[in-house]
């Protein structure tokens, strides 16, 4: 796998594919990015390829507006479908992407309850790895039909939360300028941990027609909140009501038509502003 992503990066940067490349490197056990520029560079030697991920799609909103010319860019699905959502928001240019799919290992797929981790055929730079996984199986207290005990399993979640906002700066569908939850009529600035349930679910209503279910929110949140079965709830909402899947279907969430198209958060000035 990290022989064929070498591959695939030194061969995008010396035909001319693109200007530069995103690379992933380790270092105490912590992955950073990394641009490059020539396929000679000695860091692609040393590329992360393991099951570890990264925001990638943040990265990409991030660097576009300051490089010119394609970015190569590796990718597993999830990665992919944030992208190709991202396209509906105007938030990139898929045309100066070259995306470099690299499957997901069977554990990963696992550890995710993926029904998706393998990469399409025309952007693969290795052999599929996995097979749809199981969902994750939902606790106890969200299989009961009685409601009352199901928002007394998520109070006592979200309980737990210190309002780090890992959640969101994670999340590379976060990408509005004015976030609802920094908006003082919605949630109290001074509340250190934040009310609840309010807070999160603002947050579960905003991307119930942009998650793809990457599962960073959760994988980063040091409450370790389930959080990735409160946005699968929600994104299962819409698409029982609407038939919209993010990431998957064709046309723009159908919420669209309720507000304004969202403007190109941070493209101007370079980066992603919250």
């Amino acid at each position: 796998m990290k022989e064929d992503l070498q591959k695939a990066i030194k061969e995008a940067l010396s035909s001319g594919k693109a200007s530069a490349a995103v690379i992933l490197l380790e270092k105490d056990e912590e992955l950073m990015p990394k641009i490059v520029t020539s396929a000679d560079d000695p860091a692609i030697d040393s590329l992360y390829a393991g099951d570890k991920r990264y925001p990638m799609a943040s990265f990409v909103v991030m660097l576009q507006p300051v490089i010119e010319g394609n970015i190569a860019i590796p990718v597993r699905e999830c990665d992919r479908r944030m992208l190709f959502e991202l396209e509906k928001h105007n938030q990139i240019d898929p045309d100066r992407l070259v995306l470099l799919g690299t499957p997901c290992t069977q554990e990963v797929a696992d550890a995710c309850g993926c029904d998706h981790p393998f990469t399409e055929n025309g952007i693969s730079v290795a052999p599929t790895l996995a097979s749809p996984a199981e969902p994750l199986p939902l606790p106890e207290a969200l299989q009961s039909e009685d409601p009352d005990e199901k928002l007394a399993f998520w109070m006592g979640e979200f309980e737990r939360c210190i309002k780090c906002y890992g959640c969101r700066n994670v999340c590379p569908m976060c990408f509005c300028n004015d976030c609802a939850l920094d908006n003082l009529d919605l949630v109290n600035a001074a509340s250190k941990p934040p009310e609840i349930p309010i807070f999160h679910l603002i947050r579960a209503v905003d991307m119930a027609d942009r998650c793809v279910d990457c599962g960073m929110c959760e994988a980063i949140c040091p409450a370790e909140i389930p959080l990735r079965h409160l946005y699968r709830q929600a994104r299962q909402v819409v698409k029982d009501a609407f038939g919209y899947e993010p990431g998957v279907s064709e046309e723009k969430s159908p919420i669209e038509m309720l507000g304004e198209p969202s403007e190109l958060a941070g493209m101007e000035e370079g980066f992603r502003t919250s």
